[in-house]
């Protein structure tokens, strides 16, 4: 589990301000946070779930503002299957493939048209866009009593003292990323932090740290691409 006590702490040590005198434990809270939303962003993968979804009437689908696990869906990353029922055992039935808008509206131009491609429970297959990340088409249209198993990215809790908040041990909580992640977490703190010291060396060390987190996380990304179980290796 990574922390937000861990990060402070290692930060202090590299910035010589152990007593948070220059760099304020709520100033480097912040930017644990921005770091962690730009992680997401970057890679969603690094904060994703699934979750149960019941469809409504029609093709144009959406996630929910808030899941029954309490998350905040950020994207769909893909559906998998449909559902038998939207209770917490998720018995799954037939499964869900993703399809080209394209190739969809080239075979049937009136798939949106609930009088001309009758309405079902059971999804075949959805169209996403990521220009509108929470939502999604299926076909054929539902007849609002499906339910599908989603896939999604989702923004992390904000990291908040639990106690004082010039307290260290106060931010000793999770911040909702993996171990793994520590490391360029830190590197975007440092960066924030000395961007904000004009002194001396200040610039030059705040660019080298956003160099070393920016790539880190696109190391991480090519390196969970080339070996995913999804990749075909060549014979």
């Amino acid at each position: 589990m990574t922390t937000g006590r861990k990060i402070m702490e290692l930060a202090n040590i590299i910035l010589n301000d152990r007593d948070n005198v220059r760099w304020t434990l709520p100033e480097i809270t912040r930017w644990i946070n921005e770091a962690v939303r730009a992680i997401v962003l970057a890679k969603p993968s690094a904060s994703s779930t699934s979750t149960a979804v019941q469809m409504k009437a029609g093709t144009l689908q959406y996630l929910p503002a808030t899941t029954q696990e309490g998350a905040t869906p950020l994207a769909l990353t893909r559906l998998v299957r449909n559902l038998k029922d939207g209770s917490t055992s998720r018995q799954g039935t037939r499964i869900i493939t993703a399809t080209s808008r394209v190739l969809l509206d080239a075979q049937d131009p009136n798939w949106h048209d609930a009088t001309r491609t009758l309405p079902k429970k059971e999804v075949r297959q959805y169209v996403y866009d990521e220009a509108t990340p929470l939502e999604f088409y299926v076909y054929p249209g539902n007849d609002g009593t499906g339910w599908v198993e989603a896939v999604f990215s989702f923004l992390p809790t904000e990291l908040v003292a639990t106690g004082v908040v010039t307290d260290i041990a106060s931010y000793d909580v999770d911040i909702g990323l993996p171990e793994p992640y520590s490391v360029p977490i830190l590197d975007y703190v440092l960066f924030r932090c000395f961007s904000k010291d004009d002194l001396g060396q200040g610039p030059g060390r705040s660019a080298a740290h956003y160099q070393q987190f920016a790539s880190a996380v696109g190391l991480k990304i090519q390196v969970e691409g080339a070996t995913s179980p999804n990749t075909r290796k060549a014979a």
